[in-house]
C-alpha cells in the first residue's frame, strides 16, 4: 500500500490525469442518478482522502523547513548576542584601563594575557609585548583594580609575568591611612598576609598600597583590603589577612608601567663604591 501512496505522490500530474480520464468516462456512460452517487462516493472516498493526504504532506514539510530555517537563525543570531556580549564587556574593560591610564605620569604599555600558568609551584602570566615594546625585566605591571605582578623575563613580542599569588612574589606595601610598613606574601597562592609589630595600627578594612620602597612598584598601587586580623602568640608581631584587589582568574588585560626599577639608577654610584674599596 505505501509503494502505491509513493507512485501517486511522485507521479501526481500523470496519476491525477488517468483517475480523471477514467471517472469522466464512466460517468459520462451511466444515468444521471448513477452519476450523482458516483460524484458523491469519489467525493467521500477517494477526492477528499487524497486531498487531505497531500495538504497534510505539503503543511508538514513546510512546518519542517520553518523549523529548520528558524533554528539555524537561532544558532546565528545565539552566535551574534554572545560576540556582542564579549566585546561589551571588553570594552568596559579598556574604558576601566583607559580611565586608569589617565591618572599616571607613567607611561603605560597596554597588553593582553594570552597564557595563564596556574600551577603552584609557578604562578604566572604571558602577556603579548616584550623586547620589541621597550619591555625589560623588572617593569611592574598592574590592572585597573591594581598591582597584579612585576615582568620576569622578557622576548621579542611576549613576556612572562610574575604575579602576586607566587609565593616566591614578596612585595613591600603599607596601610593607606597610618602609612604602616609590611611586607605583602602568601605561601599557598591564595591566603596573602602581613605581619606588623603587634603594637602596629591596622584595623579589619584598611586599604594596602603599595610603599614604593622595593625598588620595583611605584608608591600608592591599590594592593588589596584587610579582611581579618590574628594576634599571635608571639607578643612582637601580629598578622593581617589581605583580600587582593585584582581577580587573578579572571585577568585579560593588563598595563605595563614603563618605568625601570628604581635601585637601577643608583647602581652605578654603588659600583663605583665597591670600586673605591
Amino acid at each position: 500500500m505505501q509503494w502505491i501512496i509513493r507512485f501517486f505522490a511522485s507521479h501526481r500530474n500523470i496519476t491525477s490525469l488517468l483517475i480523471l480520464s477514467i471517472v469522466s468516462i464512466w460517468m459520462l456512460n451511466s444515468p444521471q442518478m448513477q452519476q450523482q452517487r458516483i460524484a458523491r462516493f469519489l467525493t467521500v472516498s477517494v477526492f477528499y482522502p487524497f486531498q487531505f493526504y497531500f495538504n497534510q504532506t505539503t503543511r508538514i514539510k513546510n512546518i519542517f523547513a520553518e523549523n529548520r530555517k528558524l533554528k539555524e537563525q537561532i544558532a546565528s543570531l545565539s552566535v551574534k548576542v554572545a560576540l556582542l556580549t564579549e566585546n561589551t564587556r571588553e570594552n568596559e574593560r579598556l574604558t576601566d584601563l583607559l580611565g586608569i591610564s589617565r591618572q599616571f605620569s607613567f607611561t603605560l604599555a597596554p597588553a593582553r594575557v594570552v597564557v595563564r600558568d596556574p600551577s603552584y609551584l609557578s604562578r604566572s602570566a604571558i602577556v603579548n609585548v616584550g623586547r620589541d615594546d621597550g619591555i625589560v625585566p623588572y617593569m611592574p605591571v598592574m590592572t585597573s583594580r591594581g598591582v597584579a605582578g612585576k615582568v620576569a623575563q622578557v622576548m621579542g613580542r611576549m613576556s612572562l609575568v610574575q604575579l602576586l599569588i607566587d609565593p616566591a612574589n614578596r612585595t613591600s606595601v603599607m596601610i593607606d591611612r597610618t602609612r604602616e610598613i609590611g611586607i605583602l606574601e602568601t605561601t599557598n597562592g591564595s591566603d596573602f598576609f602581613i605581619m606588623f609589630r603587634a603594637h602596629a595600627d591596622v584595623a579589619v578594612g584598611d586599604t594596602i598600597v603599595t610603599s614604593g620602597l622595593g625598588g620595583i612598584y611605584p608608591k600608592g598601587l591599590l594592593a588589596g583590603t584587610v579582611v581579618k586580623l590574628e594576634e599571635n602568640r608571639d607578643p612582637i608581631f601580629k598578622k593581617a589577612f589581605v583580600k587582593p584587589e585584582v581577580d587573578f582568574d579572571r585577568m585579560e588585560e593588563v598595563f605595563v608601567i614603563k618605568m625601570s626599577p628604581q635601585w637601577a639608577s643608583f647602581k652605578s654610584e654603588l659600583d663605583s663604591l665597591e670600586n673605591g674599596k
